[in-house]
């Protein structure tokens, strides 16, 4: 039986969101399912359900929400923990009537968006303030916002060298 953590710090997939535990949960591949064990403090959801500190047999692709709101990550756990019987839309079949198999839906990238994307690069201040905002919740919207933010900081420090000759 192999076994993968998932969390926070020091696990086999990490989760850089400060809602998840540093050591959350557990995933298993006992007799060909997958077993999944919740050991945090903030729960999971699975279809809709709490878990906490409990195991429930899940089919790849079934949407688990760590800390009832981070996604878990089915294609790492795929690739560190494969299972080789017949798959269906590249996923175990499975027939648990707890879980269903179902596509890993691509995630949707994220966008800091016009209005703040413009209001970071003519007020620099703004878009470092959305960056700690942001930083914990949505690290690719913060990274941007920051990005933009610089850029705007190095414009208006040429226009103002410019403007001085």
């Amino acid at each position: 039986m192999k076994t993968i953590s998932i969390g926070r710090v020091g696990c086999d997939i990490i989760i850089p969101d400060s809602s998840v535990s540093r050591k959350h949960a557990t995933i298993s591949l006992v007799n060909g399912q997958y077993v999944y064990q919740d050991i945090s403090k903030n729960g999971t959801a699975i279809n809709g359900r709490v878990y906490q500190n409990e195991k429930v047999i899940v089919a790849p692709g079934t949407p688990i929400y760590l800390a009832n709101k981070v996604p878990l990550p089915w294609p790492q756990i795929l690739i560190l923990l494969p299972n080789s019987p017949i798959c269906m839309n590249g996923f175990q079949a499975n027939t648990d009537a707890e879980t269903y198999a179902a596509p890993v839906h691509h995630a949707v990238q994220e966008s800091v968006g016009i209005v703040w994307g413009v209001g970071a690069f003519l007020f620099p201040i703004l878009g470092f303030i959305l960056y700690f905002v942001w930083r914990e919740s949505s690290e690719a919207k913060a990274k941007q916002v920051a990005s933009i933010a610089w850029t705007g900081v190095a414009v208006n420090v040429i226009l103002g060298i410019l403007s001085a000759l």
